[in-house]
């Protein structure tokens, strides 16, 4: 009975969430972009410009963008079973309003909610993805996911599977090994100029070329019930492209008695920086 309640209340507090984020869009085609985030973010929310920046202002320095119009299209959402903390995901686009939708910019987005004081939801973390436009068939593709309840009374923390998880990730079995461990069989994940990656065997099978060269200097991790999630500054030797630098976003869920990854994200950092060549000097010959 305690379980069907909780399916049943969460349930219901997944739609006032999803009404946060329709609210969200109609405002910020009506009234621009940058009175859109003012009004859904949290005081204490964190976005991604492309690092890790203080949401609500970073847009009150920004100006007026009544001129552009962001679109998102939420393929999936989830929330936590005491319908506090929750998450949606999807593709978006932005282009100016007086030109063709064909010289938009494209992506993939992840919001994290937060109810807060008034039963009211806040966007507590907001990060994405760009890449080319792309087929509907790539960017709008679903996965059955496994939307299971549990109250988690037992009060299990996802705090040493996250912390495994980055131990392992620096291993010689790179990122590919730490994903077939700890990532559930419907994950979901966000790679920059790629579509998204669907299911467990896709992720592990793109990810065996990425190894942590690093732990991260700091890890944020959040939870409530059965969910959670973690971010940190991260930075991968790719073995097709070198060193790649961004930001991480995990979300893990509690599944019969275990923690899972259930949606990754990688926001690359592009560095400016040119390459220095470091040349030995010569030895003086003596004389």
């Amino acid at each position: 009975m305690l379980l069907l309640y909780s399916c049943v209340f969460s349930q219901a507090e997944l739609e006032r969430m999803l009404d946060a984020e329709k609210a969200f869009l109609q405002a910020a085609s009506e009234n621009g972009i940058r009175s859109a985030f003012l009004q859904v973010l949290a005081d204490d929310s964190i976005i991604f410009r492309p690092n890790a920046v203080k949401g609500k202002e970073f847009w009150k320095t920004r100006e007026d963008s009544s001129a552009l119009l962001l679109v998102r299209k939420s393929l999936y959402s989830d929330i936590a079973s005491n319908g506090m903390l929750g998450y949606t995901t999807g593709n978006w686009r932005i282009f100016q309003k007086d030109k063709s939708e064909s010289q938009a910019e494209f992506g993939q987005y992840v919001t994290i909610w937060e109810k807060r004081a008034g039963g009211k939801f806040f966007a507590s973390l907001d990060i994405g993805i760009t890449h080319e436009k792309l087929l509907f068939s790539e960017t709008d593709r679903t996965w059955r996911m496994d939307k299971s309840r549990d109250p988690n009374k037992r009060g299990w923390s996802p705090a040493d599977a996250s912390m495994n998880f980055l131990k392992m990730s620096m291993s010689q079995a790179r990122l590919g090994a730490a994903y077939d461990k700890f990532a559930a069989s419907d994950v979901r994940l966000l790679i920059e100029q790629q579509p998204p990656i669907l299911g467990k065997k896709n992720v592990v099978s793109e990810m065996k070329r990425y190894v942590s060269i690093e732990f991260p200097k700091r890890v944020a991790l959040f939870q409530s019930a059965d969910m959670a999630y973690t971010w940190n500054p991260c930075q991968f030797a790719n073995s097709n492209e070198g060193i790649e630098s961004g930001n991480c976003l995990h979300i893990w869920k509690l599944r019969k008695k275990k923690w899972w990854i259930v949606l990754g994200v990688f926001a690359r950092v592009y560095s400016e920086a040119q390459p220095t060549l470091k040349i030995r000097p010569k030895n003086k010959s003596k004389g």
